[in-house]
């Protein structure tokens, strides 16, 4: 715990500073820029975790969708695995950011497959159903009070999960996956109880404590009722 703290007095306020400015990010064979205010994957373990995991898995022709996808660091990955991305963000400086990364790292003529827009969880994304979804979700139980908070609270009752578990049966295949990344730092039991809510499980996929936290994957599959 003695880094963590290190890092709270010493770091935290020097990469505040850092993320005022727009920042370049690199991932293996990819290049993004980082808008100051979106979600910078450098700093916060989930992005990178739950990247590697999904550049795991066989996506080739596959339908993906990424909530919150902050710099689209996920939808790129997946992308180049040969996915047919859907990707979202709220913040409207995260959906031109996510453009921009995409045209930089993919050729123009080869990003027919790549849609992105800017909705608040599924409200403006067209239902249809995906064989993947993977979110990096914002986790803290507070309210957001401005754009710089979306990528971190989900509203003082968990409004963004209980959103997201209501609509995720309309958009996720009955044999696809849902993967989420959470952190023990967040109330991991509060989210859970909102998915049972809304007929949803949780089953850890993957553990991994990165520095002093654990981080976790977690499939979320629909509950099925027989008559």
């Amino acid at each position: 715990m003695l880094s963590k703290r290190l890092t709270d007095i010493f770091f935290k306020p020097l990469i505040k500073q850092y993320l005022k400015f727009d920042t370049t990010f690199r991932y293996k064979n990819l290049k993004l820029k980082i808008v100051s205010g979106v979600f910078h994957p450098s700093f916060f373990f989930s992005s990178k975790y739950l990247a590697a995991f999904i550049e795991q898995l066989d996506l080739q022709g596959k339908s993906f969708c990424e909530p919150c996808a902050g710099s689209g660091l996920i939808s790129l990955v997946a992308f180049s695995k040969k996915a047919n991305v859907c990707c979202f963000d709220i913040d409207l400086k995260a959906v031109d950011n996510i453009m921009f990364n995409l045209k930089q790292n993919f050729e123009t003529e080869n990003i027919d497959s790549f849609y992105v827009l800017q909705s608040d969880g599924f409200e403006k994304v067209p239902e249809q159903l995906f064989d993947i979804i993977a979110i990096n979700p914002p986790y803290f139980f507070n309210p957001v009070t401005n754009e710089s908070q979306y990528a971190w609270n989900c509203g003082e009752n968990g409004e963004f999960f209980i959103k997201f578990f209501k609509y995720l049966p309309k958009y996720l295949k009955p044999l696809g996956k849902c993967y989420m990344v959470l952190a023990e730092n967040c109330d991991l039991i509060r989210i859970r109880q909102i998915a049972e809510k809304h007929n949803c499980e949780f089953i850890l996929s993957n553990e991994k404590k990165i520095a002093w936290e654990k981080n976790y994957i977690f499939e979320i599959t629909l509950r099925v009722f027989i008559n």
